[in-house]
């Protein structure tokens, strides 16, 4: 009557040490480092949208910071799954 879904994982089931303690170091900076950007480009957003007094300019200003923001966003997240494939430990090839 019911099926049963799958559970979704993004990292293989059996992790050594190593591995666990890379993906856990990326996933911390995804978060800390994602939200601090984010509060960043909100702030300064808001600082903007206030500042500007022509509902054009404060229209396109706040578009363009958001842009910005996605951008911005997006090479954070490259730049830290770069860093964990970099620092995944390499397995060694067994001589058999």
């Amino acid at each position: 009557m019911y099926e049963r879904f799958a559970i979704p994982y993004s990292f293989k089931p059996q992790l050594s040490l190593a591995e666990a303690l890379v993906s856990i170091l990326g996933a911390f900076l995804r978060i800390v480092l994602g939200s601090i950007l984010f509060g960043f480009s909100g702030a300064y957003t808001i600082v903007a949208w206030n500042s500007i007094r022509n509902l054009f300019w404060r229209v396109l200003a706040v578009l363009c910071l958001v842009l910005v923001f996605v951008i911005s966003f997006t090479f954070l997240m490259l730049a830290i799954s770069a860093l964990v494939r970099m620092l995944w430990p390499k397995r060694k090839r067994s001589a058999s």
